[in-house]
């Protein structure tokens, strides 16, 4: 089935931007997605997605209408991202408001506000639908660059921070403890996720981006007991999804992000089927190990 893919591989540039777009954001996928995972906060993966549309609305308004072509898309989404998450984080401090409130006020203001911007520019903005549902194949190298520069900005902070967004994942109190700030380690690991959120955006869309995140890290940890495990393989099974979703539908002209989510979604079922399969198994073996 993905004979014609590699046949084309060497041939054309936009398979092989497509498979390095693929690498890259797998590899943000399964580091922040441990946290994600860790942290059970897969709905405010949610929010933040769909919390990008109102800048990458505002971006195409700025362009089409006042001629401002360094707002790009994806810079009305990074832009976007770091908002929701100052605002999720204020407001849910402490307790201050209602997560869930917040969240879903986030969600569906963004929605809001990106079709009014969409309604507002003239035109049909077809790129816009690749935000929405994800195509991959449109990678240019202006777009590569900017996800190895997230790429670097996600690795080197959860390198510096890593023992402190664990204990705002397993043990918050002991933040407070050692006299910590929970706020701001809060804030920057829902930037990191926002960052995050518009890198897979570019792979599969707004609308599917919450299964891409949360399921390669939620297999990982299945098999892995520490969080450093469950993040490599989560990279190593967003890259599996990823390029496999690439190559299976490039043949038969499929959706490629439904088909990577697809995969994804199969994936993890199988995964968790077999490992508990494998933990039952386990369970009788210990327990014929005992005389009755």
């Amino acid at each position: 089935m993905g004979g014609l893919f590699f046949q084309h591989l060497a041939e054309f540039s936009y398979l092989r931007l497509a498979l390095a777009a693929s690498v890259l954001a797998s590899i943000a996928c399964g580091v922040t997605g441990g946290y994600v995972v860790a942290r059970r906060r897969s709905y405010l993966v949610g929010a933040m997605s769909h919390a990008l549309l109102g800048g990458v609305g505002l971006a195409r308004y700025l362009q089409v209408v006042h001629g401002v072509a360094w707002f790009t898309p994806m810079v009305g989404a990074l832009l976007a991202a770091v908002l929701a998450a100052t605002v999720i984080s204020v407001m849910t401090v402490g307790g201050r408001m209602r997560e869930d409130t917040i969240l879903s006020a986030v969600w569906t203001l963004g929605v809001a506000a990106g079709v009014s911007f969409i309604a507002a520019t003239p035109g049909y903005a077809e790129d816009l639908n690749s935000y929405l549902f994800g195509n991959i194949l449109l990678v240019s190298v202006s777009d590569l660059w900017m996800m190895a520069v997230l790429d670097v900005v996600i690795l080197l902070t959860a390198w510096l921070l890593h023992a402190r967004f664990v204990a705002l994942c397993f043990h918050e109190e002991g933040l407070l403890l050692r006299g910590v700030g929970v706020a701001w380690v809060s804030w920057v690991l829902h930037v990191l996720i926002g960052m995050t959120v518009v890198l897979l955006t570019q792979v599969v869309g707004v609308v599917l981006v919450l299964a891409l995140l949360v399921l390669p890290s939620a297999a990982g940890a299945l098999f892995a007991r520490r969080l450093p495990g469950v993040m490599l393989a989560g990279v190593g099974m967003s890259m599996l999804f990823c390029v496999g979703g690439l190559v299976v539908s490039y043949g038969p002209g499929w959706p490629v992000g439904a088909t990577i989510v697809e995969l994804a979604v199969g994936g993890y079922v199988l995964l968790y089927v077999a490992h508990g399969a494998f933990v039952r198994r386990r369970r009788g073996k210990g327990a014929s190990g005992y005389p009755l």
